[in-house]
């Protein structure tokens, strides 16, 4: 019997020390708590970020009477659409990057 309660607390002490406890309780980086948050942080911040690009295309004279879509994942600004000139293009290109967060931007409008 004694046996068999040092097995326990050996076995306790390693999952401990391994992390599996964190892991049943959602305190790991890689339990899906964990993930669900970063997913959900990820999300919002990519709504800002699209809105925060849309308003600056928005209040561009160039850019405010195209119809543009702007699309937002892990920072990664896609734009599409149909613009008048080369200039507006590279403008819509140039505020997406000037917006706080923006890590990439897919410049995927086209000149009519």
């Amino acid at each position: 019997m004694r046996r068999l309660g040092c097995a326990a607390a050996v076995v306790g002490t390693s999952a401990l020390l391994s992390g599996c406890v964190a892991a049943l309780i959602g305190g790991s980086p890689d339990s899906g708590a964990a993930a669900d948050m970063r997913e959900r942080d990820s999300a919002g911040a990519d709504a800002a970020v699209a809105e925060a690009v849309r308003s600056r295309i928005a209040s561009t004279a160039a850019l405010g009477t195209e119809a543009l879509e702007v699309g937002v994942r892990g920072g990664t600004v896609t734009l599409r659409g149909v613009v008048a000139s080369n200039a507006a293009r590279s403008t819509a290109e140039r505020l997406a990057w000037t917006v706080a967060g923006v890590a990439a931007v897919n410049n995927l409008l086209k000149v009519k």
